[in-house]
């Protein structure tokens, strides 16, 4: 095994000074039989040297251990976050995060609401048992109920335990949950639930009570697996004239 690791360093260290990348192909990836114009899903153009600015080190005291050890997102997508909830501080309106898993990225986001001026209530919904109704139409035969379950409740709820902004932690399906949301504003919201319905049911709740100039950030935008919560995005952003900007993994809109 050390020989061969050494003689795929040498060949790597070969290639690069010529200009070449050797790098292993993810074969595991999943494009469902379900999404039209594949041939839009294509790996990167080129590997050359870009800004990557989620890599300084400012970001290690903002992507704390009890953010990054429990979210799946990474240091690219929480930069994204970061920035845009930090985008809104001056804006009224609460903050709504549909598919929170087990708390990462919502801690993340309630560290910085704790700096911002305004008082906000933070409402945060999932199932906590992970995939609970999926439709093998619109989101892929892939799909498997049980699929991407995360930690607890209890254990979400010990992680945003916070004496001076308002967590209300809901569980249980999308859109029937979305009754337990009293907000009227929000300012901020982040939709990351990978399916069709409860993407489409979060999207169209928090447009209606998002303020103007207020973001949502919506996860896996681009991935190929999640391809149904994506035409969920695009038909709620057509039908009420919205504009859907993609980043390369996610996407946001300010609203209009």
């Amino acid at each position: 095994m050390g020989l061969l690791r050494n003689i795929r360093i040498w060949t790597q260290n070969r290639l690069l000074s010529r200009g070449f990348l050797l790098e292993k192909i993810n074969r595991t990836q999943v494009i469902p039989k379900v999404i039209e114009a594949p041939e839009l899903y294509r790996r990167p153009d080129d590997y050359s040297r870009l800004l990557k600015p989620w890599h300084d080190p400012f970001y290690d005291g903002i992507f704390t251990p009890e953010v990054v050890s429990n979210t799946m997102l990474s240091r690219m997508k929480l930069y994204y976050l970061h920035r845009f909830i930090t985008q809104i501080r001056d804006l009224p309106g609460d903050v709504f995060e549909a598919g929170t898993g087990s708390g990462g990225s919502s801690r993340l986001l309630l560290n910085e609401v704790k700096k911002q001026s305004l008082r906000r209530e933070m409402w945060l919904l999932d199932t906590f048992e992970g995939y609970q109704k999926v439709d093998a139409v619109r989101d892929g035969a892939h799909v498997q109920v049980n699929q991407c379950r995360c930690a607890s409740f209890e254990d979400v709820q010990r992680l945003l335990q916070e004496p001076n902004v308002p967590v209300r932690l809901i569980k249980g399906l999308i859109p029937a949950t979305l009754a337990e949301v009293k907000a009227t504003s929000f300012a901020f919201a982040h939709i990351d639930v990978n399916l069709h319905e409860p993407t489409l049911a979060a999207f169209e709740f928090c447009l209606k009570r998002l303020v103007l100039g207020g973001v949502i950030v919506f996860d896996d935008y681009g991935w190929p697996a999640t391809y149904g919560a994506r035409c969920a995005i695009d038909e709620v952003a057509t039908k009420y004239g919205q504009n859907i900007i993609y980043l390369g993994e996610q996407a946001f809109l300010i609203k209009r």
